[in-house]
């Protein structure tokens, strides 16, 4: 190799056109081997206290959970059937579950705003204050109009937490363990649906209203904490940098993902990439300017992710699972209101689990393998459950019967597998810094838009259509397979900033698909590298 000539893996770097494009091309080449070759741990003191900080984000995932199994358990109780005459399915039913996500679709306009604004910590402390003032009016409803009025504003401050929390973590999270990282956070969703189906199912047996008022008063816990612990966390480094705070964000990635050394090389080669990709006169400090989410066809690109990973995070079938599971388990054939509150219970338990091997997964194989085969897999899951789900009730099969309740079981494995880790975290990070507030709010809205769909919808069809409903399933879930295929970029490896690289490419997903080079860190510093012979 000659003289004039830089080689890291097979690139190589042709020098010697001018001394400043030398001297930027060997930084570019330099940092990004610093930084691949740096012996960083996930186990270092620098990494838990940046656990302990994000454990505070991580409630918000467990928010969320929390009502997501809530109203399902709480829909199975005959307490709360007969104090405010509901039935465990219909229109009613489908209306008070929905009235979560209705809430939320008026708060998008707020949540992106404040965000961008005011910083990641207070949207988290917005949304907690807010979970808090609706749970004081949802637990103590004396009717339905009450109780629903409760949920509306509960839905309202959720969608705050559910934009701060995901851009927190995504922007936190050191690059190297940022899926797995990342993807802990939505696993959260199943610890809070763990709580709610189990403090539902020991309430149960209390022969007052209080059966249902207790596991909603519980709902006060973690927003509590989040409230509290917002005031104590650093600021994402991220939005200093968009706030022309560059030294503030420098010192925090050094504390958290540089052993306490603004020398060391991910902090350096972060601060070098934020600084040309974050724009300070950027539509987020506009906060009527949506534009930015269209303007560009990389924009665009970014914008079909967001919004597919959207509606298919709750049209895939797992939003019936949480919501209906006991009904359900009534239609397979077990009419016992205990033992469907007992199997509620062990299903997001299961779920969990296979969420947390998920996570670590997200950095190991990919994201765009965990969303492919996992969709596959569900389509086969919902046509095993319509066919022995129609066995069961027309012939009163009990080993159908069985078979179904596994299968609703194995799919909530699967999809908690392959989807619960990405659910927030894939939006997070398809999104550039200077949308990402507004991109995840808009997110939010669809997924929003989706749940009240499928959850206002599921209780008539239920009602009418029983288990012919799964069939819905079967072939929508082939459809996602098919859009993913063509239109989801892998972001694996990469860190944010690199991803305009994939974005910006006639074809992103072909790009993404390729490996992380040398190149990669020096376009997106800015630097004109010419890659040489392999």
């Amino acid at each position: 190799m000659g003289a004039d000539e830089k080689e890291i893996g097979t690139t190589r770097i042709d020098s010697g056109i001018n001394d400043d494009l030398d001297n930027r091309a060997s930084d570019a080449v330099q940092l990004a081997t610093e930084a691949t070759t740096s012996k960083d741990s996930p186990w270092t003191l620098a990494m838990f206290r940046l656990y302990a900080v994000l454990s505070i984000s991580f409630l918000c995932g467990c928010l969320n959970g929390f009502d997501g199994s809530l109203m399902g358990a709480i829909n199975a109780m005959k307490q709360y059937q007969h104090y405010f005459g509901m039935s465990q399915a219909g229109a009613s039913t489908g209306l008070v579950f929905a009235l979560y996500n209705i809430g939320s679709i008026p708060a998008v306009f707020l949540t992106g705003p404040v965000n961008d604004y005011f910083g990641r910590r207070a949207g988290m402390f917005t949304g907690s204050c807010i979970i808090i003032l609706g749970t004081c009016i949802q637990a103590p409803a004396v009717n339905m109009k009450m109780f629903m009025a409760g949920r509306f504003i509960l839905g309202f401050g959720v969608s705050f937490c559910c934009v701060s929390a995901p851009c927190y973590v995504s922007e936190m999270a050191h690059p190297k363990w940022r899926g797995t990282i990342t993807g802990l956070y939505n696993t959260c969703w199943y610890i809070g649906s763990i709580i709610a189906s189990w403090v539902c199912y020991g309430t149960a047996y209390i022969e007052s209203p209080w059966a249902f008022r207790i596991p909603i008063w519980c709902q006060l816990a973690s927003s509590v904490v989040v409230a509290v612990g917002a005031f104590f966390l650093p600021e994402s480094p991220r939005w200093l940098v968009g706030q022309d705070r560059g030294e503030e964000a420098k010192a925090i990635l050094a504390k958290y993902h540089g052993e306490g050394r603004e020398d060391h090389p991910m902090v350096k080669l972060q601060m070098a990439e934020m600084y040309h990709q974050i724009m300070l006169d950027g539509t987020d400090k506009r906060w009527w300017d949506y534009s930015g989410l269209v303007s560009t066809k990389n924009a665009r690109s970014r914008l079909i992710c967001v919004l597919g990973m959207a509606f298919f995070g709750q049209w895939s079938g797992n939003s019936v699972t949480s919501y209906y599971l006991p009904n359900m388990i009534k239609i397979a054939g077990i009419d016992d209101e205990h033992f469907q509150l007992k199997l509620n219970g062990v299903y997001p338990l299961l779920c969990w689990l296979g969420a947390v091997f998920g996570a670590r997964m997200t950095d190991t194989i990919g994201r765009r393998p965990l969303l492919l085969w996992s969709i596959l897999f569900s389509s086969i899951c919902f046509a095993i459950i319509t066919g022995t789900t129609k066995l069961s009730v027309e012939e009163h099969n009990k080993s159908a019967t069985n078979t179904a309740i596994t299968f609703v079981y194995l799919f909530g494995i699967v999809f908690s597998f392959g989807w619960t880790p990405l659910q927030s975290m894939y939006i997070a990070e398809t999104l550039d810094t200077t949308n990402r507030a507004k991109g995840t709010a808009i997110g939010n809205l669809g997924s929003s838009i989706a749940s009240t769909v499928i959850q206002y919808g599921s209780g008539p069809a239920f009602e009418k259509l029983t288990y012919y409903f799964y069939l819905v399933f079967v072939f929508w879930d082939l459809i996602e397979f098919i859009v993913i295929y063509f239109f989801f970029v892998e972001t694996k490896d990469r860190t944010l900033e690199e991803l305009d690289e994939v974005f910006s490419d006639p074809h992103p997903v072909k790009k993404s698909l390729q490996k992380r080079s040398v190149h990669t860190v020096a376009q997106t510093m800015g630097v004109d590298v010419k890659a040489g012979d392999v």
